[in-house]
């Protein structure tokens, strides 16, 4: 079994999902609570690798501490989610496809769990991965090829 690099993703982030109504695109505020936001730093094997980042398609990557987007956690239904700060209607999501961590509406909208530095996705049950320094994007997957990673909030 030869293990293969995942094929670069195409298209915006909110391509890969069906458009949603108004209605039930609209997160629900009031039943919410968002705490402080925060810019998320990447660790694999223990090294910085960079900052969480996010490229035009609205792709999570790994960027330069410059570029990285400003988090807040965002709890609803005692379910923790991550908003970007400065866009609060996207959310840290997962694809359904090869599980590339993006930023998305309400509605594709996954949970997460933070356990001490590790990061996993409620969607995948894995923690925020990446397959290389070239290809660049975050995803939420484990298995042969991908590098696990741990996260410190900033």
């Amino acid at each position: 079994m030869s293990i293969s690099e995942p094929e670069v993703v195409s298209g915006s982030f909110a391509d890969q999902f069906e458009a949603a109504s108004e209605e039930s695109s609209a997160a629900p505020e009031a039943l919410a609570s968002a705490g402080t936001s925060q810019k998320m730093e990447l660790f694999a094997n223990g090294a910085s690798i960079g900052w969480l980042g996010e490229n035009s398609g609205e792709w999570c990557v790994v960027a330069a501490q410059e570029a990285a987007v400003s988090i807040e956690p965002y709890v609803w239904k005692n379910v923790l989610y991550y908003r970007n700060a400065n866009s609060t209607s996207r959310y840290l999501s997962v694809s359904d496809n090869s599980h590339y961590v993006g930023f998305y509406n309400w509605m594709n909208a996954r949970g997460w769990t933070l356990s001490g530095n590790v990061l996993t996705s409620l969607y995948t049950n894995a923690q925020l991965s990446f397959w290389s320094s070239e290809n660049g994007y975050v995803y939420a997957n484990s298995g042969s090829g991908y590098t696990p990673l741990t996260v410190a909030f900033r």
